[in-house]
């Protein structure tokens, strides 16, 4: 893949908000301290974000496209959710600093909102039920934040027996 000065100024600018947010109150770093940190000017943040908020909704783009690129099949059975859910759950417990970060700072509504577009789109894409995409998203949203804020030790396989027993609930072995 080829990537372009854009795409390079998006992941430093990323990676300095998230190095800055390890040191600092998230609400007291400054767009200018985000730019200074990733090696670029103030104009050049603003011409790929439009706030902070802006940059960590990003840095959920980017997951989800990464995630969705080694996604090679359309799941169709339980094992098929549940080898998604095992991978989804690898990614958080490698990304967990980062989404700890984000609690820290009060912020996990924008993980939340994030998790709810997703939902809302995949289920409007296969023109489901909206409210189901809602319960699956808040069921994603509190399971997952609940595993980040045990620093992903609680036992695995609890959490994804809570996404079985709930969201597959209805299928077959």
């Amino acid at each position: 893949m080829q990537y372009t000065t854009g795409d390079y100024s998006r992941h430093y600018i990323t990676e300095a908000l998230f190095r800055l947010m390890e040191d600092n109150p998230y609400n007291e770093i400054t767009v200018s301290d985000v730019a200074r940190k990733a090696g670029v000017g103030r104009a050049t943040f603003y011409r790929y974000f439009s706030s902070k908020e802006d940059v960590l909704r990003f840095f959920f783009d980017r997951a989800k496209s990464d995630f969705a690129s080694e996604q090679v099949y359309r799941p169709r059975c339980k094992e098929d959710y549940l080898d998604i859910i095992k991978r989804v759950l690898t990614y958080i417990r490698k990304n967990k600093h980062r989404l700890q970060l984000l609690v820290k700072a009060r912020l996990e509504y924008i993980y939340t909102d994030y998790v709810s577009s997703a939902m809302n789109k995949t289920f409007s894409e296969e023109n489901e039920n909206v409210y189901l995409a809602a319960g699956y998203a808040g069921m994603i949203s509190a399971i997952t934040l609940r595993w980040i804020m045990s620093d992903c030790t609680d036992d695995e396989s609890n959490v994804l027996e809570a996404f079985s027993s709930i969201a597959l609930a209805g299928m077959g072995d």
